[in-house]
């Protein structure tokens, strides 16, 4: 597993960050594109390239956790 690190700095009101050229590469992106940052539920992030099928299904996902979260809590006992 690879571990790579970009600095963080402010621009304005926003904190912004360089992608590495290695992600960029792997993730075949280019100037312009959308990535994508989804919480990991370990206090973390995923970060990847946009997509809208996975934005959808992340959309439902978080609708169908929220509708049934007694029923799972109950499961999980």
């Amino acid at each position: 597993m690879t571990t790579l690190v970009s600095k963080l700095r402010t621009q304005g009101a926003s904190t912004i960050t360089t992608v590495p050229t290695e992600i960029t590469r792997r993730l075949g992106l280019s100037g312009g594109d959308s990535i994508s940052w989804v919480e990991d539920g370990f206090g973390g992030f995923r970060v990847g390239r946009f997509s809208a099928d996975t934005a959808e299904a992340l959309e439902q996902h978080e609708a169908i956790m929220e509708k049934f979260d007694s029923v799972f809590r109950a499961l999980a006992k």
